[in-house]
């Protein structure tokens, strides 16, 4: 009878382990991985002042592949690169990129003169076009945009004015903080959009 009962006990045992292992495997892993955005500046910087100007819209940007991942990028050192695979861009970084910069240009420059990217505007007379050679922070969380921009007119790619960016920005430490990233690349195209902003304005019919 004791032999009965302690068969019977074992296998209660087993089936109850059986069945918490089974709910260990069905149950879904913990997804920790966190996504983010560039910020566009402030919306407390000084008004643009109201005038007749051309239309701009932001157009082609370029990046390297090393870029285009979803997981954020580190540089470790020259040559290295370290991707977060738990911290991922929201949108591919060159559509946030373009995205950022054209908020930034519509609250930088005279309202309604700069377009959403590809709007499909009949009446664009200018295209701002970006060909990004760096754009990364590192692990003491200095980041680097290094870009080359050209502005075009409507149906012609000879660029009207053109010119290079250097941009560098000191941050918070990147290590186990990849919010430090965005927002350091965010700074580094709050200053890059300042200084297209400038030169837009410089353009014919625009800005004075």
């Amino acid at each position: 009878m004791k032999r009965q009962v302690m068969i019977l006990l074992r296998l209660v045992c087993i089936t109850v382990t059986g069945v918490a292992l089974t709910g260990c495997l069905l149950r879904r892993p913990t997804d920790s991985t966190r996504y983010f955005a560039l910020s566009p500046i402030s919306t407390n910087a000084p008004a643009a002042i109201e005038t007749k100007s051309s239309l701009v819209e932001i157009g082609f940007i370029t990046m390297p592949s090393y870029l285009l991942r979803n997981s954020i990028v580190l540089r470790n050192d020259e040559n290295e690169f370290q991707y977060l695979e738990d911290a991922r861009w929201g949108e591919r970084l060159d559509r946030d990129f373009q995205r950022t910069i054209s908020v930034n240009l519509s609250r930088l420059l005279p309202s309604g003169s700069v377009l959403p990217p590809n709007s499909g505007h009949g009446q664009v007379a200018a295209k701002v076009s970006v060909n990004v050679q760096q754009f990364d922070v590192d692990a003491h969380g200095r980041g680097t945009l290094d870009a080359q921009w050209r502005i075009t007119v409507t149906d012609n790619d000879k660029p009207l004015k053109s010119g290079h960016a250097h941009v560098v920005q000191p941050g918070a430490s990147p290590r186990g903080n990849p919010e430090a990233i965005a927002k350091t690349l965010s700074d580094l195209t709050t200053e890059f959009s300042l200084t297209l902003a400038k030169e837009i304005r410089e353009f014919k019919n625009l800005g004075e």
